[in-house]
């Protein structure tokens, strides 16, 4: 029998009923829920983390969306704890990594007897994320798009959000820099990932949790056209074969924009460029399905 400590935010999309869900359904399934909190704010859940494991919790179970994820693994970075993912928001990108994707009953099944792995997490400007940031159109859109908006439409919400932010959306110069590529594009957007998935697309055909590197995608072009053309092709999940495309893995990777850009990290706002990204290998212990034959 496991036990888990719940941490809930209830500002996600499906966070009260999926925290109904899982006090009824965990026990039938042999886990002990030793603690169960509701939270609405994000710095309410990051101190409930911290209670948790000064208290000795070995795993603990968040319910939330990227964002929440985000924040969990901010606390839970390079520690003896486990973090659940409990997919509750509108995107849940870094659950698709994990191999959850968007199932409560895939996270109950592995809150119960997943297998427990190290994965690693991104950090830019020295703030951790779990999957992905964004700058540019992308980050817009994402700090533009209202929360009550997305209980409403979902994912919809991100598109209805990124018309908006095309409205006034200019192009801008992006310098990039790793140890292995330097070079300036002129584009709308970019995404940096430590992990796999952008929505439910892979960012790049080698992006994964367990590699030890970022995935870095872009796809240069100044017109409305380009944009809305590098969109729907993630959308497909076929950008990588634009034209207009650039990505790569690394390590380490600068980024410096003229003007300066947003910056989101899976759905959370965080300032502006310039962005310097570094991965923090296996630094996170989390559960991933038992029947996953690969790494994430």
């Amino acid at each position: 029998m496991r036990d888990a400590t719940i941490v809930c935010r209830l500002s996600s999309r499906h966070g009260l009923a999926y925290y109904q869900r899982l006090q009824h359904e965990l026990p039938q399934h042999g886990v002990r829920i030793v603690e169960a909190h509701m939270v609405r704010r994000r710095k309410a859940l990051k101190k409930r983390i911290r209670a948790a494991m000064k208290s000795g919790a070995k795993l603990i179970v968040v319910v939330g969306g990227d964002g929440t994820q985000t924040a969990a693994v901010a606390e839970l970075a390079h520690t003896d704890s486990t973090l659940a993912v409990v997919p509750a928001g509108t995107g849940n990108s870094f659950a698709y990594s994990l191999g959850i994707k968007d199932d409560l009953g895939a996270a109950i099944e592995t809150i119960a007897h997943g297998r427990e792995i190290r994965v690693d997490v991104g950090i830019v400007n020295g703030t951790y994320f779990a999957n992905f940031a964004s700058i540019g159109l992308l980050a817009d859109a994402a700090n533009r798009t209202p929360r009550a908006l997305k209980r409403v439409l979902g994912p919809v919400a991100y598109a209805v959000a990124a018309v908006r932010s095309l409205l006034h959306d200019k192009p801008f110069e992006l310098r990039v820099k790793s140890k292995k590529q330097r070079f300036k594009i002129v584009t709308h957007q970019a995404i940096i990932a430590s992990g796999r998935y952008f929505g439910w697309q892979p960012v790049t055909p080698q992006a994964s949790l367990r590699s030890g590197e970022l995935a870095f995608f872009a796809a240069a072009g100044e017109r409305s056209r380009d944009v809305i053309e590098t969109n729907a092709a993630l959308l497909r999940g076929d950008h990588t074969q634009l034209d207009r495309a650039h990505y790569f893995s690394a390590p380490k990777i600068s980024l410096k924009t003229k003007p300066k850009q947003p910056l989101n990290i899976d759905g959370h706002a965080l300032g502006k460029t310039p962005a310097t990204f570094r991965i923090a290998p296996k630094a996170l212990r989390v559960l991933v399905p038992s029947d996953r034959q690969t790494a994430p």
